[in-house]
């Protein structure tokens, strides 16, 4: 009997820490129903000093509206990052450029708002160099 539950404690565990890994995505995680439909996604980059994401929010039908001024970004800045959201406009997803400052520094992404951080949490994700 011990070795079943020490069998399922460890499955549960490792089902949660691979969860837990980031998988190039900050997400949206402080409460578990959110998680999929509002996260930002890195995507493969094609141009040097720049990464590409997929952003999600509140999809299908939208949620609040989110822009860039709802994510912190150490070392970058939005080349192309349309505001998305907006509760019934069927704008939840769409693709952003981040224009890398410093090639040689890491990249940091995180929720940036007090009321982003209310929903999402105080996630990060760290990009690290090279780009």
């Amino acid at each position: 009997m011990k070795r079943l539950f020490f069998t399922l404690a460890i499955i549960l565990f490792i089902g949660h820490f691979a969860d837990a890994q980031n998988h190039n995505t900050l997400w949206c995680d402080k409460d578990m129903k959110l998680k999929k439909p509002h996260h930002f996604m890195l995507q493969k980059t094609t141009e040097p000093g720049k990464l590409n994401a997929k952003m999600k929010w509140g999809a299908p039908n939208g949620s609040a509206t989110f822009s860039a001024a709802n994510l912190e970004i150490t070392n970058g800045t939005c080349e192309s990052c349309k505001p998305l959201g907006a509760i019934g406009s069927g704008n939840y997803e769409q693709n952003w450029v981040i224009k890398v400052t410093d090639p040689s520094k890491p990249v940091t992404f995180a929720w940036k708002t007090a009321g982003t951080i209310n929903v999402c949490g105080t996630g990060k994700l760290v990009v690290p160099k090279p780009f």
